[in-house]
């Protein structure tokens, strides 16, 4: 059994809860990119590996996980889903689908078993975090991670204005993220590096990805 451990299971101030966009349409995976961390682990000699992604909205990557026989775990800011019993959610709520902040500490829980996790993503979620919550956001990440494990995803660099709503708090370029980074990261053992798979859940132009690997 599967538990969480947070103070915080809604992202109350997060815009896209405040006015749900993408957590009540987006449902993306890609089995290149699944098959891509598979075969990462298998040169490394692991054949099972725990899986979570952040800002998992439908849930969909992460029931791929499960289905290829990993353990997959989504944390999602807004409760859309679960009050619509949208996509994913009315069969794995509070299994393998969990909302919470992810800028405030949580921890996940196998059997009262603390676990961490060797791969975590997070696909166009990091440009909805203000500024003032993006070194929470990472440092929960290196919380989480195993060493040797790493986090990768995709940043926007693009504003967001749907309707009057500004769903994207940190509009920065790929340059003024890099500069930013240093401090950022500063409170953990993450390691900045390229992004190095050939596939991607979500492929934007207006988008750059990342991959960092935990010391």
């Amino acid at each position: 059994m599967i538990t969480l451990k947070t103070n915080n299971p809604i992202a109350v101030n997060s815009p896209d809860h405040i006015f749900p966009w993408g957590t009540k349409r987006d449902n993306f995976t890609n089995d290149g990119f699944i098959d891509e961390t598979i075969d990462f682990w298998k040169q490394r000699g692991k054949d099972k590996f725990n899986f979570l992604d952040l800002g998992c909205s439908g849930g969909q990557l992460v029931i791929d996980y499960i289905d290829r026989g990993h353990l997959g775990i989504g944390l999602e800011g807004s409760n859309y889903s679960v009050i619509n019993k949208r996509a994913n959610w009315p069969k794995y709520h509070n299994k393998n689908l969990f909302t919470c902040d992810v800028t405030k500490k949580y921890e996940l829980f196998e059997n009262n078993k603390k676990l961490k996790f060797d791969v975590i993503t997070a696909w166009e979620v990091i440009e909805h975090i203000s500024p003032n919550d993006q070194k929470s956001f990472f440092k929960y990440i290196n919380d989480n991670l195993n060493s040797g494990g790493f986090f990768c995803g995709s940043i926007s660099i693009r504003e967001e204005i749907i309707e009057g709503h500004a769903l994207h708090q940190t509009v920065w370029d790929e340059n003024t993220w890099y500069k930013n980074f240093p401090d950022i990261l500063e409170d953990t053992t993450l390691n900045l590096y390229q992004y190095p798979f050939t596939n991607k859940v979500r492929n934007l132009d207006d988008s750059f990805y990342i991959l960092l690997l935990k010391s």
